[in-house]
């Protein structure tokens, strides 16, 4: 009864003011009829996530929709200044940026090379190669071909070490196991690490980190595992996310860190990098926020996220936050680009700055 009443309030709060604005805004029958297709598909959402073609109807219903909203406020911005834009100009701008944005994620994500400078940092790691990838979201969206294209960029790449920080499964385990095989040809010196993130515990954890230890990956549930490089130990550690029982214990993962010249944890979402910092992690590698994916959430994820995108120097501690090798929701990239990170480390007096 409960969720009934919030859902309610919410139609009645959010929903049906925006559905008349945006009719008000477009001012047609055709516009009218449009957006009741558009706002019912995104609306079925809860109800069709099992079928992966009407998921990817919806999800492009929730790009459309977005659009929509941007270009009739801008039409109407412009109207108060005197300047009049046809409306079907907002219709052409609308479809044309889901276009072009499921044109840039479809050709897949770029490699984003990153030298990050660090104080005292053993010889032994000078020119150690880490390479991310975060949010593959394998699901509806993202086959095995998209999984596969990963998979040769990453091991063309010759890691050190590879770091898969969460949400890399997204879907039912049984549906999806085929698309995310070839994760098992990942290849790096010393290990595939992974930790799940919030998608994974929404669909059965357990069931997508079984996957991914059978795909060789080692898998990081609060625990962190010592690997040697050259003689010195350097800790790789890993913590759940808060959407799953337990949560996240940066803490539990540091008591593994003792004689480690070098402490790596890897976090779904960047929230945790002030208390990994404070504990004495030197690098905080996350995800999760995709950067904002597409226009406008590329300006809105700066409200809800202090690091949103890119890497941040957090006291002595660097942080990461890939914007996602996948896309979630709508398969389209508009602001910001999937991407591939390879992390190279060097001795801060050989800063290129």
């Amino acid at each position: 009864m409960r969720r009934i009443l919030t859902a309610a309030v919410f139609f009645c709060i959010f929903i049906f003011p925006l559905f008349y604005y945006l009719g008000w805004s477009l001012g047609s029958v055709y516009g009218w009829v449009l957006l009741s297709i558009v706002f019912a598909l995104v609306l079925s959402f809860p109800f069709v996530r099992h079928g992966p073609s009407l998921v990817q109807v919806t999800f492009l219903s929730m790009g459309l929709l977005s659009y929509l909203i941007v270009f009739c406020l801008l039409k109407d911005l412009l109207s108060l200044l005197g300047i009049h834009l046809p409306v079907e100009v907002t219709y052409a701008l609308a479809f044309l940026s889901v276009a072009f944005g499921t044109l840039v994620a479809w050709r897949g994500p770029k490699v984003v090379r990153l030298k990050l400078t660090v104080n005292d940092l053993a010889p032994e790691l000078e020119g150690f190669k880490i390479v991310q990838i975060s949010d593959l979201h394998v699901g509806p969206t993202i086959g095995k071909n998209y999984v596969e294209k990963v998979v040769a960029t990453c091991n063309d790449l010759k890691p050190d070490l590879l770091a898969m920080t969460g949400d890399i499964g997204d879907g039912p385990v049984d549906r999806y196991r085929e698309a995310i095989a070839p994760i098992g040809k990942l290849r790096a010196q010393y290990g595939v690490f992974y930790v799940p993130g919030n998608h994974e515990y929404y669909w059965n954890a357990n069931e997508w980190m079984n996957v991914m230890n059978n795909l060789k990956a080692i898998v990081l549930l609060n625990r962190g595992k010592k690997i040697q490089v050259k003689g010195k130990d350097v800790l790789v550690g890993g913590v759940a996310d808060p959407a799953g029982v337990p949560g996240p214990d940066p803490k539990l993962v540091f008591q593994a860190a003792e004689k480690s010249v070098f402490k790596i944890l890897l976090s779904h979402r960047p929230g945790l990098a002030l208390e990994a910092a404070a504990i004495g992690f030197d690098l905080q590698l996350s995800g999760h926020t995709h950067g904002g994916q597409f226009f406008p959430w590329t300006v809105l994820v700066r409200f809800f996220h202090k690091h949103f995108l890119g890497h941040y120097r957090i006291g002595k501690m660097w942080l990461n936050v890939n914007s996602g090798t996948g896309s979630w929701g709508p398969f389209l990239r508009l602001g910001t680009t999937s991407e591939i990170t390879l992390i190279e480390l060097i001795a801060s007096h050989k800063s290129l700055e």
